[in-house]
């Protein structure tokens, strides 16, 4: 009987219309905790510091937990992404990937050493190739065009990011961060908006059909 009920009301939160509003949430808290970690740390540097470091600092609890409630409400969202999405599973699921790695970059912390390392790879990587393969699908279907070129851009633009700081390493990992995260901010915000209006759409139909 318990389970039951608690299966009753993940389908209520992972409800279309519920679960859009994780989406635009999400990414909202992530950067305001980063931006209120970052303008209480003066010592932060942008050429030589990772947004990590903010997470073994005097900020770390506004940091880290931060990063773990947008990755929580992340994941909510794309669960319900792959749940109603007529797509190839792995770009969502990648992008599933990348919020729970998310999570565990606040949960292990820099003081984790090599953990942390792991989680914040595979969160780029996986945010990446996510927003690749999602741009394709959209591209494809004319209807979608235009979200597939943006997610494209999203893809693209992080990945050269990342590689021009791995090749030139003059300036902090802390600005490619940046950039990959401010551009799935947007992704999620503009995904999110899709998913809210789909639903409300199916809504109507099925009422006036009904």
């Amino acid at each position: 009987m318990g389970s039951i009920v608690n299966s009753t009301k993940l389908e209520k939160i992972i409800e279309p219309r519920i679960a859009a509003w994780f989406g635009v949430i999400a990414p909202i808290w992530g950067f305001m905790s980063i931006g209120i970690s970052i303008a209480s740390s003066p010592w932060f540097s942008w050429i030589d510091n990772a947004l990590s470091d903010l997470g073994v600092s005097n900020v770390a609890p506004i940091f880290n937990s931060g990063l773990i409630i947008c990755g929580t409400l992340a994941s909510l969202f794309i669960v319900t992404l792959i749940r109603i999405e007529r797509t190839s599973r792995l770009g969502p699921v990648l992008l599933l990937l990348s919020s729970l790695s998310l999570m565990g970059i606040g949960v292990f912390s820099e003081a984790f050493g090599l953990i942390h390392f792991y989680f914040s790879l595979s969160f780029f990587i996986s945010l990446i190739l996510s927003s690749i393969i999602l741009g394709i699908h959209f591209t494809l279907n004319l209807s979608t065009r235009p979200l597939g070129i943006f997610t494209l851009l999203v893809g693209i633009v992080s990945l050269i990011s990342c590689v021009g700081w791995a090749i030139v390493r003059s300036l902090g990992v802390a600005i490619p961060e940046t950039i990959s995260a401010f551009l799935a901010f947007f992704l999620f915000i503009i995904l999110s908006i899709r998913m809210y209006r789909q639903n409300v759409k199916s809504i109507a139909f099925t009422r006036f059909t009904s």
